[in-house]
Formats: structure tokens, C-alpha cells, sequence
């Protein structure tokens, strides 16, 4: 064998070696600071393309990588004092019905004949929830004298826009 396919072999077994020992310590790219800061696959390169230096450099920093991977696995990022943490917010569900004052503005929605159904329809859909012990008897009063005392909205389609 002549010497300058022993070289290559040297040069693409070494090359490999950082690669598979940078992935194997954790090295990636935002451990280290300046142009050590690479990944598995930039060593290899490195390595492969300019050996003298990359092979050298990356025994050399081979220590900070392992130290610095080692750092970010247990340290805790810092709280910022700006953020509070806030338990989830417990929402009371909406109304089973829009309140009377509700009903007397005109929204999008209303007015049309898929949107409205009647007191019959919805006093049904409530004593199904009140069966199901989804209501409770008193919910199921308050809900049932909301629905009864709101008058009926009317089955006209809106106004087509100018």
C-alpha cells in the first residue's frame, strides 16, 4: 500500500470516529462558543476536509463538549419574573340560553331557520339533560322559567346586506 492511500485511510477512519464519538458525548450545535459549536455532522466534515486542523480541534475541545452537555442536562432554566404562572381558569359553562337582553339584539346567527328551534324542542333537550344527571332539578327549573319567560324569536331570514 503507498502512503497516501494509508493517509486516506487514516483521515476517513478518524473522521468517522468524531462523528460517531460527537454523537455519542451529545455534541450539538449551541453547547460551545465560537467555531467548535457544531454538530456530529459538522465534526465529521470538519474532519474529513481539513483534518490537520479539524481532528486536533476536536480533541481539544472534546472536554468543554462533554462538560457543557453535561451542564445543560441539569441545569434548570431561570425563571423569568414577568411570567406568572396561572392555574388553568375555572370558566362557568355558558348558558344553556342567551339572557332576555341578549335575545332582543339581533345577532348573525339568529333568524335563521337552522338556528332556531322551538320552546317544545329545547323544554325536550333539557329534560334530556336533567334524565342524563347532567341537570340538576334546580338548574333544570331555572333553565326551564328562563326559556318559557323569553319570547319567541321569530322565523324571517335577516336582511341581505346593501
Amino acid at each position: 500500500m503507498s502512503a497516501d492511500v494509508i493517509v486516506g485511510l487514516v483521515i476517513i477512519g478518524t473522521s468517522i470516529w468524531v462523528a460517531i464519538d460527537a454523537s455519542r458525548i451529545g455534541a450539538r450545535k449551541g453547547l460551545v462558543k465560537g467555531l467548535a459549536d457544531i454538530g456530529p455532522a459538522g465534526w465529521f466534515f470538519c474532519c474529513l476536509l481539513i483534518w490537520i486542523i479539524g481532528f486536533p480541534v476536536y480533541l481539544a475541545k472534546r472536554s468543554q463538549i462533554i462538560h457543557a452537555v453535561a451542564t445543560a442536562a441539569t441545569a434548570v432554566p431561570p425563571q423569568d419574573s414577568t411570567v406568572q404562572v396561572v392555574p388553568y381558569p375555572l370558566v362557568p359553562p355558558p348558558s344553556l340560553y342567551p339572557s332576555p337582553r341578549a335575545q332582543g339584539q339581533r345577532g348573525s346567527w339568529e333568524g335563521t331557520a337552522s338556528a332556531v328551534t322551538s320552546k317544545a324542542d329545547e323544554l325536550s333537550k333539557l329534560a334530556a339533560l336533567l334524565q342524563s344527571g347532567v341537570l340538576t332539578q334546580e338548574e333544570f327549573n331555572t333553565e326551564k322559567a328562563r326559556l318559557l319567560a323569553a319570547p319567541s324569536l321569530p322565523v324571517t331570514p335577516p336582511p341581505a346586506p346593501n
